[in-house]
């Protein structure tokens, strides 16, 4: 049996294990890291898949107000770029056939204006929703008890602005609107500020900024700085814990003695790990109800981005698929064009199971249909599924379905003795992004600094 000791032991290697290490470190306290992959950075997985073209299956953007990732950046050394958007996005709706932008919005202006004012109505409802207590808001009750999908049915929509909706829904929560609460879709909104910084991609949006080298340069970076703090391939199967102390068995024989614990993973891997004595039935129930979403991401590689001299911006949004969203990724400096599809929710559990040929001969297809014939010859194809990864077990977005932050929202982040949490689904600040990630980590180690002080 390995035996390690530290004052704090921090379970996951992700940005906000991370982050807490390096915090608990600047107060003069001894993290250890226990981490179950053979790698650093949790949901963030970047691949050189050509030499000098990192592609990032895991997260890629943040966004003009996430500022702690761009002070983090400046402060480890990586530079950003801005997302490219130049030029028009293709769209191909219940029906429409596909159309770029200009042509879209000419022939569904009315409805693109009756959505407009769903979203203003969605910003509204929102700022009632307190982020550090979801469950206290006025109607929270109300609200947690019908689905996104519900909420959204009874706005009159038409079937385009209610198809747009259901789309960019998904591709923030990456789940249908029917299995997440109205709660929580709200939740998510405020944590994020508005409607508008979710859903665009330009100026004011989530997704405006990239990282030179890949976004896997920020949790490398982190790492080096904590690096014989690190213990990989160490999977956690059970925490002993008492008022002051904890005791930390990995498989293989290695425990890891301390006096706290941050668990810094997502909450329904957090429920697999056994607790001796055994955590509140109510801690428990929570995690069973908190699955991470479904996502997968396909990027395609042609010898150069032919459709920008198209006037086209590599974005494409469709009901048909398999893809309901896609990206122009190319790398500055490198003459590839490089093109990211989105599947979420349930267009990555269905098109997950199917052979890979299968999957791509199909993705190839929608590419054609959006920007022609030239898709069809692309020189590199790559893929993945986050929830067959065996210690993520899906993707970015801890949701919870009707009743789950009324009946057990409080259990979400509160310490039980010696045992904190920290992941960027307990974040109140941008959750399920990077930002949330840090904001996450950062909470969690001041809570163990003023708790071993006290």
């Amino acid at each position: 049996m390995a035996l390690h000791e530290a004052d704090v032991i921090v379970v996951g290697a992700g940005i906000s294990g991370l982050i807490a290490a390096r915090t608990l470190l600047g107060a003069g306290l001894t993290p250890l890291i226990l981490e179950a992959d053979d790698r650093v950075g949790g949901r963030i997985l970047t691949e050189e898949v050509l030499p000098g073209l990192p592609v990032e299956l895991g997260a890629q953007w943040i966004g003009d107000t996430h500022h702690r990732m761009f002070a983090l950046a400046a402060e480890l050394g990586v530079e950003t770029y801005p997302q490219y958007d130049q030029g028009e996005t293709s769209y191909d709706l219940v029906g429409s056939g596909v159309l770029r932008e200009s042509e879209f919005h000419t022939q569904f202006a009315d409805e693109l204006t009756e959505l407009e004012k769903v979203l203003r109505r969605l910003d509204e409802l929102a700022a009632e929703v307190p982020v550090e207590a979801p469950w206290l808001a006025p109607r929270a009750a109300e609200w947690d008890i019908m689905t996104a999908a519900d909420w959204y049915d009874r706005q009159g929509l038409s079937p385009v602005a209610r198809t747009l909706l259901e789309i960019c829904t998904v591709g923030i929560l990456a789940v249908p609107t029917v299995e997440v609460s109205f709660l929580h879709l709200l939740f998510t909104i405020q944590t994020c500020g508005v409607t508008s910084e979710l859903f665009a991609e330009s100026e004011g949006g989530a997704q405006t900024t990239r990282f030179v080298g890949g976004t896997a340069e920020i949790p490398n970076r982190l790492a080096a700085l904590v690096a014989d703090r690190i213990v990989l391939e160490s999977p956690v199967q059970l925490i002993e814990h008492t008022a002051d102390s904890v005791a930390v068995h990995c498989r293989g024989g290695l425990v890891a003695r301390g006096r706290r614990v941050i668990v810094a993973i997502s909450p329904t891997l957090a429920g697999r790990i056994m607790y001796d004595p055994p955590l509140s039935g109510e801690r428990d129930q929570l995690t069973q109800r908190l699955p991470n979403g479904s996502a997968m991401k396909a990027f395609f590689v042609y010898a150069e981005p032919f459709w920008r001299a198209d006037g086209l911006n590599g974005q494409l949004i469709s009901d048909i698929g398999p893809a309901r969203m896609s990206n122009d990724t190319c790398i500055p400096g490198d003459d590839h064009g490089v093109i990211l599809l989105f599947l979420e929710g349930e267009q990555a559990r269905v098109y997950g199971r199917l052979p890979v040929d299968e999957r791509r001969a199909a993705l190839t297809a929608e590419l054609v249909r959006h920007f022609g014939s030239r898709a069809a010859d692309p020189e590199f194809y790559v893929d993945g599924e986050w929830s067959d990864r065996q210690w993520t077990r899906g993707c970015y977005n801890a949701n919870h379905g009707p009743h789950v932050w009324t009946t057990y929202g409080h259990a979400l982040s509160a310490p039980i003795g010696a045992i904190h949490w920290a992941s960027t689904d307990t974040a109140t600040f941008w959750s399920a992004y990077m930002e949330g990630a840090v904001e996450a980590g950062e909470r969690a180690a001041h809570a163990v600094i003023d708790d071993l002080a006290r």
